[in-house]
């Protein structure tokens, strides 16, 4: 039986319990309040030129991911455009150490991978993150994303191949890198599977940004017999205008710029990758979740939303029913997972 002095004391001892355990009760709630942000910052270093289609395609991923506002987050994000690869640590750290931007984008193969080494130990809750081919799978705080647009290449040459008049298609790109041997070797592909009989000319220029340059290597191609120009870089569209030989556009929809040739252009879809980053660093803010990146590359193909073809425009009635028919059934295979294009990351070689 207990007293009245019994219950005294259990009521000294219990009330400072209570009024201890209500506080932590409303300091956790607090600590949750902090750990809901409202806003998220991006900042983003570029190896060419903003108005180069791989930067534009990856703004445009930005704009249509900060409509969508995912976690309920503002998304704002700046770019350092044109940073060469021996500049690029110094300006990340810069970013870094302002303590403002929760994300850090290297946009462009050529970086280092030993940057992101150093940075990532010097800045354990930023997240890190590179794109393109060539790095290393770090893992940790470091995120690798790359794209890998064969289907949409494969699309593509599904209508050069059909419609080559002298068999012969072609393609100008910048380097011999994996991602664009890929939708490189998937145009081929998809040119052959349509005419076994036609011939393939590719012209690597050696420069991520050189339009005059490109558009001679165009020329070349045509003065070849190419009927179909896929143009991997800026400049060819200006040889096609003046020979009359269609092109296709890379990374953004590039008819706006040559609406008489550009029939169709590959689509960098980069949302799904930049949802998947900001997610990550939602979970490591507000979970407390530690950062873990995979120890491979992140690779978000058609059918998980990381690519896709750009519309005909007014150049539709310019392709063959039967083609645009062809295009629509596989394209729609690739979605379901009933086929599958090959992944050839070897450079691409001419066979005419």
């Amino acid at each position: 039986m207990i007293g009245k002095r019994s219950i005294f004391f259990i009521a000294v001892l219990l009330v400072p319990a209570l009024v201890f355990c209500g506080a932590g009760m409303v300091q956790a709630a607090a600590d949750e309040t902090r750990a809901a942000p409202k806003e998220i910052n991006i900042a983003m270093v570029t190896q060419t030129i903003l108005e180069e289609p791989w930067n534009i395609a990856m703004v445009q991923a930005f704009e249509r991911v900060e409509k969508e506002k995912p976690n309920g987050l503002q998304l704002k994000f700046v770019v350092s455009e044109n940073v060469q690869p021996p500049d690029a640590e110094r300006v990340m750290r810069q970013y870094a150490k302002t303590g403002k931007y929760n994300i850090i984008m290297a946009h462009g193969g050529a970086y280092s991978s030993d940057a992101f080494k150093r940075l990532s130990k010097e800045f354990p809750d930023i997240l890190l993150a590179c794109t393109g081919g060539g790095y290393e799978a770090l893992g940790g705080n470091v995120y690798w994303l790359d794209m890998h647009i064969q289907e949409a290449g494969y699309l593509l040459g599904l209508i050069a191949g059909a419609m080559a008049k002298n068999d012969v298609v072609g393609c100008v790109a910048s380097f011999p890198v994996p991602n664009e041997n890929l939708c490189i070797n998937g145009y081929f592909e998809g040119a052959r599977a349509a005419n076994p009989g036609v011939k393939t000319v590719v012209t690597y220029i050696e420069s991520w940004y050189d339009p005059p340059k490109a558009k001679e290597a165009a020329l070349a191609q045509i003065s070849a017999g190419a009927d179909f120009i896929y143009a991997n870089t800026y400049g060819p569209f200006g040889a096609c205008k003046e020979k009359g030989v269609y092109a296709f556009g890379h990374s953004v929809d590039s008819n706006s710029l040559a609406p008489e040739v550009v029939v169709s252009s590959t689509l960098y879809r980069w949302d799904p990758y930049v949802i998947y980053i900001i997610n990550q660093w939602w979970d490591h803010v507000v979970k407390g979740k530690p950062f873990n990146a995979p120890t491979d590359r992140i690779v978000f193909l058609m059918a998980e939303g990381g690519s896709d073809i750009a519309p005909y425009h007014g150049l539709e009635s310019k392709i063959p029913e039967a083609t645009k028919k062809k295009v629509a059934e596989t394209r729609q295979k690739i979605l379901d997972g009933k086929f599958k294009v090959p992944e050839n990351e070897a450079k691409a070689v001419s066979s005419r």
